[in-house]
């Protein structure tokens, strides 16, 4: 049985919260988009990826099989990155407008995730008290990392360490393959957008993770907010806790 929380603030610095979110347990399908753009256009672009996301991949699932998710999942991104463009065609001051999107969805003991951009899915392992990155950034300082001009360990403080290389409301949209991970019993993803990152370690993240999952994934969610919040609250932040009871 699957079982969430979920918080998303806007930050300390910032004036409005531009991130999104989709969360249905029935289904096991969870979105979670960080818009960027001027104009209001990150708030616009985030919601239009979780509702098309999630109402797609939703409908989708209720017809399907297991063999498909992939297929549903691929569908329903570029069908969300053709709403954000027609939209951008239709309004000009939008133009700029896009959003990152981590997702995951479940099938059985099975967590099928994709991303595109900064924001990322871990797995906690709840036997091994482990996190996971699943999820490889995709951004201008993990390029520089890969290229070996950047230490990883400078991620999160680096000046343009925002770009990223990937994202929803592109042309020329790349997807990266569906992949999928053992969900064990206890174990929990875990989908956040870079204001969680940027805020916190994943030292600190395993230790809010450890301790907190006893007392519920929203607990969990309501911790990793506060301290991200705690330690400057920089950006928008949100967090999606899913954990296999």
């Amino acid at each position: 049985m699957l079982v969430s929380g979920s918080k998303s603030d806007r930050g300390l610095l910032r004036e409005n919260n531009e991130d999104s979110f989709y969360v249905n347990d029935k289904l096991g399908v969870y979105v979670l988009a960080d818009g960027m753009g001027g104009h209001d256009g990150g708030e616009i672009a985030s919601n239009i990826v979780v509702e098309t996301l999630g109402k797609n991949i939703s409908l989708s699932l209720q017809h399907q099989q297991e063999d498909d998710i992939e297929h549903i999942v691929s569908k329903a991104l570029y069908e969300a990155n053709e709403e954000i463009i027609l939209l951008k065609k239709e309004h000009i001051e939008l133009m700029n407008m896009g959003t990152t999107v981590v997702l995951s969805v479940f099938f059985d003991d099975i967590a099928y995730y994709s991303h595109l951009g900064d924001s990322r899915a871990y797995l906690y392992n709840k036997e091994e008290d482990k996190l996971l990155q699943l999820t490889t950034d995709d951004s201008l300082v993990m390029e520089m990392v890969k290229r070996g001009k950047l230490r990883k360990d400078q991620l999160r403080t680096h000046h343009l360490r925002n770009i990223v290389t990937r994202y929803l409301g592109t042309n020329d949209l790349a997807l990266h393959d569906i992949r999928h991970c053992d969900f064990g019993k206890g174990d929990c993803i875990l989908l956040c957008s870079d204001g969680l990152t940027s805020m916190i370690n994943e030292r600190d993240i395993l230790a809010i993770l450890h301790a907190s999952i006893p007392m519920g994934p929203q607990y969990a969610c309501d911790r990793l907010v506060y301290e991200a919040n705690n330690n400057g609250g920089h950006d928008n932040i949100t967090v999606i806790v899913i954990q296999n009871k």
